[in-house]
C-alpha cells in the first residue's frame, strides 16, 4: 500500500536551510548530498509503511500522533503524522534540538 508524501513548507524550508548551512558554512557538500540521500531514502520507507517507525518521544507530540523517522548515518530525525493515506512532514530536526519546543 503506497501512501501520498507531503512535506509541509516549514519542513521545506528547515530542509534548505540545512543544506544551505552543511554547504556555506560547513563547506561540506559531500555531507549536504549525503543528508539529502537519507532523507530521499527515509521518504521511500514512509512512502512503504510510515507505521515502521516509533512514535515520538516528545508526550505534545505523541498525543496528536506523530512518529519519527531516524537517519541510520547522520543525527537527524523526520517528525511526521499520517492521515489514512496521507504523510504529513512536519520537520527534520538534528538529534541534539529540542525539537519539541519548535513545534508548538
Amino acid at each position: 500500500m503506497a501512501y501520498k508524501l507531503i512535506v509541509t513548507d516549514r519542513a521545506d524550508e528547515q530542509i534548505d536551510r540545512l543544506v544551505a548551512y552543511l554547504i556555506s558554512h560547513l563547506n561540506n557538500p559531500e555531507a549536504a548530498s549525503h543528508f539529502l540521500d537519507e532523507l530521499e531514502t527515509i521518504y521511500e520507507l514512509l512512502e512503504e509503511n510510515p507505521y515502521q517507525f516509533a512514535e515520538s518521544k516528545n508526550e505534545y507530540l505523541f498525543l496528536r500522533g506523530y512518529r519519527e523517522a531516524i537517519f541510520h548515518e547522520m543525527n537527524y530525525r523526520v517528525v511526521f503524522r499520517t492521515d489514512s493515506q496521507t504523510i504529513y512532514i512536519l520537520g527534520v530536526f538534528h538529534m541534539l534540538e529540542d525539537y519539541g519546543r519548535k513545534v508548538y
